[in-house]
């Protein structure tokens, strides 16, 4: 019988964690922050910086102002961050725009602005 017994309590200790874990309660809701320069020079590499949090993210794409993209595919994780780096030709004022999307919490962006200068 204590065969049995522990049986029964492992199926419905298993039954239990099954159903006190859902995509409701993983990750943190869907946030997205950039931090890049003020301002850079025409022919530097400028870096931005990201911190990106969700449940399950998809994936990233920067933009660049100058019609520039850049994708980061982030396949389920709930947290990316890093930096990512650009080269402009030209002078003037760029957004950059940093765009999450997270199967379960939809999508969010956030964006800096670089005042790029000529030599």
């Amino acid at each position: 019988m204590t065969g049995r017994r522990l049986v029964i309590a492992g199926s419905f200790l298993v039954l239990a964690l099954a159903a006190c874990w859902s995509d409701d309660e993983i990750g943190t809701p869907l946030s997205v922050e950039l931090i890049g320069p003020e301002t850079g020079l025409v022919g530097d590499e400028l870096s931005v910086l990201y911190n990106v949090s969700g449940r399950r993210l998809e994936g990233i794409v920067f933009t660049w102002g100058d019609g520039a993209t850049d994708s980061l595919p982030t396949v389920g994780a709930q947290t990316a961050s890093g930096s990512m780096k650009h080269t402009y030709e030209s002078a003037g004022m760029f957004i950059v725009r940093a765009r999450a999307v997270d199967a379960l919490e939809g999508v969010a962006s956030a964006q800096v602005s670089i005042n790029v200068q000529s030599r």
